[in-house]
């Protein structure tokens, strides 16, 4: 059972986490009701915040990226809204999901994989329809898309949108200014860009959000985000929270701190870029126009992407991302965050032409 010990990830979460991380998560958790772990607690808020790029602040919630999402849709709106969301492939489609179940009216802007949001498009459909809300993936990683959630913060920020960002496949992995760029709520979890394990999520909320938060009362007691920001004051939070991952996190957040958030992109960016030349004659096309340092999305010509998932699985112990829906025997993902290294992606990338000139896929 303990197969997966030995696999290489290529996947947009889980990634591969540094060992000093993972010897941590090993150790004791600590009593967190304790001032020690207060203090602790307003350390990892103070990290959280920089990460965002925001003096805004930031409710610590255990849960994955989808439980931050459904925390932004019940204590941000309410059925007196009109949103608009900007649906670009599974993740953009989980949006329009936790609008319709929790009753708040929606409109989608639909986008066919892969391709360029027009944002003169999106300015016009904003300006024709009274919405008072926004919601987007800065980053659709089923498709590998990157929003230019600048121009898009700027257009929200005109017509006096709330914009409600999901940011969990962007940030450490690509810039992501929350502030300079107009977005009041930007949600974050812990096991893509940060490098950690699945479990945490972060909710970072504008001034003009948190005004926002104290005139709705959501239906929800575990993500109530007003108790959350009440009880980190005092440097706790109202539930018992995955204790062990927040150790964790506090010193991947002083590890950014001296590699520097800058210089953490940047190694993201070259190893996207570094892939991305090395498969060049290899008959797959990229799939958005616009990229994530994140992830490659690859688009396949002649052959069956999910045969090339389960090869690399079976036959190199490599594990990279099949796509679901119309794109799942098209498209494939390879991703670039957490503790890869040159060796790592040489093995993929011998592994990947092994597939192409062998003709022999299971």
């Amino acid at each position: 059972m303990a197969y997966y010990h030995h696999r290489k990830l290529f996947t947009p979460g889980p990634v591969p986490i540094e060992k000093h991380i993972l010897a941590i998560g090993s150790e004791q958790p600590p009593y967190n009701r304790t001032e020690e772990f207060s203090q602790f607690t307003r350390e990892i808020i103070g990290g959280l915040q920089q990460v965002f790029q925001t003096d805004g602040s930031v409710a610590l919630l255990t849960g994955s990226g989808t439980a931050a999402m459904e925390a932004a849709v019940l204590n941000f709106l309410d059925a007196s809204d009109k949103v608009l969301i900007v649906n670009g492939g599974a993740f953009g489609q989980r949006w329009c999901d936790l609008c319709k179940i929790h009753s708040i009216p929606y409109e989608a802007l639909s986008m066919e994989a892969g391709k360029d949001l027009d944002l003169l498009q999106l300015e016009e459909q904003i300006s024709r329809n009274k919405y008072s809300a926004i919601l987007i993936n800065a980053h659709e990683t089923s498709t590998g898309y990157l929003y230019d959630i600048e121009s898009i913060g700027r257009i929200a920020k005109e017509f006096n949108l709330l914009t409600i960002v999901d940011a969990i496949g962007t940030i450490c992995a690509d810039p992501f200014f929350m502030d300079k760029w107009n977005v009041d709520v930007a949600i974050l979890s812990s096991q893509k860009g940060l490098a950690l394990p699945p479990g945490l999520s972060f909710v970072a909320m504008s001034a003009r959000a948190v005004s926002r938060l104290n005139r709705i009362n959501p239906k929800t007691c575990y993500l109530n985000l007003k108790d959350y920001l009440a009880n980190q004051e005092r440097g706790q939070l109202p539930y018992t929270p995955a204790i062990g991952i927040l150790v964790q996190l506090h010193q991947r957040l002083l590890d950014i701190k001296r590699i520097t958030l800058p210089i953490l992109i940047e190694q993201h960016r070259k190893i996207a870029t570094e892939f991305r030349d090395a498969i060049a004659d290899l008959p797959f096309s990229q799939l958005p126009e616009r990229q994530s340092n994140a992830l490659t999305a690859l688009v396949c010509e002649d052959m069956n992407a999910l045969s090339i998932v389960h090869h690399l699985r079976h036959h190199h112990d490599i594990e990279i991302t099949p796509n679901g829906g119309d794109l799942k025997d098209r498209v494939f993902r390879i991703s670039h965050m957490g503790a890869q290294r040159k060796a790592d992606i040489l093995t993929l990338i011998k592994g990947l032409k092994e597939v192409v000139f062998s003709g022999q896929l299971i």
